[in-house]
């Protein structure tokens, strides 16, 4: 995401507060912890206590962290879900997923592809181009939109722009905060733009590429891709606490968004900038319990999917930037001296979240921050030392 411009919030900050609001105000606590939390056992606990203390003093609003290793499930949590009203960020808390939700799209894929004979959706159809399923009004104005595949948008090698990069992007979202997208309204923005490379040359995060994928499912479905994420995950997993905005209603518990808007060390609360959640790139909204649940089932034990799924969808491509992204999911942190970890990052306007399997090291963690750090502020880099810091300590 690039550097929103200050000016533009300064001049449409009052427009928020007038509009009918998706994330509503925090009014109670999360929900306390579903197991015996044995987190004061482990033998790192007074070294993840002191690390999340270390960066809440440091300004973060509010951490929560999971930690699952071969010593047990270590919990914790810190800061506040809302400043103003002075509740509490718990291990409970549901916070906002951001990308971690192209995980579980693409997951989402490939149980579509194992149900095939109730789908119509098989293996091949990675290889199919996206014309076979989005009209020529669509395809024709995209980049590269006529020889791209379902698979080349889940590795993100389509060339195609990235419309959350688009600054008349962010002000139509000033303009109309709590606007629900729809995904043809989203690709508008980069609609007749030159294409970024060509299909499978390279590969550039696009979160074009996911609303794509939204669309395709619900293309070959005929189904709302929100009411499929539920019926062939979210509900079999028993991810009561997961909510996908704007398709479901926000509990009273979830947490404030916020950013540093002026760039003077006074955060602002976000939370009703909407950023086209529920289109396939983003929206989802969780705690660490359950997507302890989903990772588990995914990466750890390896149930959700059958072996040959899991397998392929962790086909990787070429590299972007420090990532190598499979079939939804991105391999990442192989810089650490440690091990790589296999998941997926979430970074949005007002909030900020990981989940990753160190497979070598058969250690998980979870996290949700609400603070954005998708872009530049003076917390961004306390938010990259505290991963940076915490990726080391769980590992070592």
């Amino acid at each position: 995401m690039k550097q929103i411009y200050n000016c533009l919030f300064l001049s449409m900050i009052l427009v928020i507060s007038c509009r009918k609001a998706q994330v509503p105000a925090t009014t109670t606590i999360g929900i306390p912890c579903p197991w015996t939390d044995s987190s004061s056992a482990h033998p790192k606990d007074a070294a993840f206590s002191a690390l999340l203390n270390k960066y809440k003093s440091k300004g973060l609003p509010g951490i929560s962290l999971l930690i699952k290793d071969n010593s047990g499930t270590w919990i914790g949590a810190t800061g506040k879900a809302d400043l103003s009203n002075n509740i509490d960020f718990v291990t409970g808390t549901v916070s906002k997923a951001a990308s971690i939700t192209k995980l579980f799209i693409g997951t989402l894929v490939f149980r579509l592809m194992e149900d095939s004979a109730n789908t119509g959706l098989g293996y091949r159809s990675l290889h199919t181009k996206i014309s076979n399923w989005l009209p020529p009004s669509i395809t024709n104005k995209l980049a590269n939109g006529n020889e791209i595949t379902l698979g080349q948008c889940l590795k993100h090698e389509t060339g195609i722009p990235d419309l959350i990069e688009e600054d008349k992007f962010y002000l139509a979202v000033l303009n109309n905060p709590n606007k629900k997208w729809k995904p043809e309204e989203l690709l508008e923005f980069i609609y007749d733009q030159p294409a970024l490379f060509l299909p499978s040359d390279t590969a550039v995060y696009s979160n074009t590429n996911t609303v794509l994928v939204s669309m395709i499912i619900e293309a070959q479905t005929g189904k709302r891709h929100a009411d499929l994420l539920r019926q062939y995950i979210l509900s079999p997993l028993g991810l009561q606490n997961t909510f996908y905005q704007p398709h479901d209603l926000l509990p009273a518990s979830v947490a404030q968004g916020y950013y540093d808007l002026y760039n003077n060390g006074t955060i602002v609360n976000v939370s009703n900038l909407v950023t086209g959640s529920g289109n396939g790139y983003g929206g989802l909204y969780s705690n660490l319990f359950d997507l302890l649940k989903f990772a588990d089932a995914l990466l750890i034990k390896q149930l959700l999917l059958k072996p040959s799924s899991y397998a392929l969808m962790q086909t990787y491509g070429k590299k972007d930037d420090s990532n190598y992204y499979g079939y939804g999911l991105q391999k990442s942190y192989m810089d650490n001296g440690f091990d790589f970890g296999i998941g997926h990052k979430g970074r949005d306007l007002g909030y900020s979240a990981n989940l990753f399997y160190f497979p070598n090291k058969e250690v998980l963690h979870i996290f949700f921050v609400n603070y954005g750090t998708d872009a530049d502020s003076d917390l961004k880099e306390v938010f990259r030392e505290f991963t940076n810091e915490m990726i080391s300590l769980s590992l070592q």
